[in-house]
């Protein structure tokens, strides 16, 4: 499946967690979104995505779509070729690239052109190759932090980077102590930013980590100790839930950012 992913430009580096582009056509699949670290914006060049959550709700088609941070599985159907641009944003760069706090998105999937992306961008994506779409998506992201300033709260960069940093292993009640807060004002404020509590936040680090032990081929016993489960049943449950597949049944829909090809133009 072509897969590019460019590096990402120094001036957002600090703002994008991510950036894919994808091509590929499937007769008809079915792919589960699951939960990470970042905002996900996807455009898509090709049909509307079909989009919704596993658990059921109403479903809708976009061609350009973000999500806020969640703990339980999107359900993604295709029935012909797929082409688009994934973005994984840092939750405390939403207020500037898509124009309200990473809360405000939480379990939720909207049109990015509800939030004042404009409908041109999409049209001159499609009209690009591979190579000037990432330079039109950098010089659009460039711009909307020019335009839209603002500077996040240092115990919220802190909280966040710690908890990347212990791959959603530090204990709450710690975490809210290096960074100067009690654990209601951390709550809180996690709550405002990303929509979800500390220890949400915390069990999707977790969860990323073992999905890239996972993804390199280690055993699933091995995954759990590493990834700080308490044992492997743990990690089963907790990968079904935020799955809804199987260890054994996710190794199949993980190619996306997998064995990434060199840009292309």
């Amino acid at each position: 499946m072509p897969v590019w992913q460019p590096s990402i430009p120094q001036r957002l580096q600090p703002h994008l967690l991510s950036w894919v582009g994808y091509d590929f056509a499937s007769t008809e699949a079915v792919h589960h979104g699951v939960p990470s670290m970042g905002v996900t914006v996807v455009l898509s060049l090709a049909e509307p995505i079909d989009c919704g959550w596993l658990a059921g709700g109403e479903r809708q088609l976009l061609d350009v779509l973000a999500s806020g941070l969640h703990t339980a599985p999107a359900l993604i159907q295709s029935r012909g070729r797929q082409q688009g641009l994934e973005l994984s944003i840092h939750p405390l760069s939403a207020r500037r690239l898509l124009g309200l706090p990473a809360g405000a998105l939480a379990g939720l999937m909207v049109d990015v052109t509800d939030l004042q992306w404009p409908p041109h961008l999409l049209d001159q994506l499609r009209q690009s190759t591979w190579l000037g779409r990432f330079q039109l998506l950098a010089a659009f992201l460039t711009k909307r932090l020019e335009q839209h300033p603002h500077t996040p709260r240092a115990d919220m960069v802190e909280a966040l980077a710690r908890i990347h940093q212990a791959r959603g292993t530090i204990p709450i009640a710690d975490l809210a102590r290096d960074v100067g807060l009690s654990r209601r004002r951390l709550s809180s404020l996690f709550n405002l930013e990303t929509g979800l509590s500390p220890k949400q936040v915390a069990r999707i680090a977790r969860f990323e980590h073992a999905k890239k032990l996972v993804q390199s081929g280690a055993l699933p016993s091995d995954i759990a100790a590493a990834a700080g489960y308490s044992d492997q049943a743990h990690l089963s449950r907790e990968w079904r839930s935020m799955t809804g597949w199987t260890l054994r049944q996710s190794r199949a829909d993980f190619p996306l950012l997998q064995d990434a090809q060199a840009l292309q133009a």
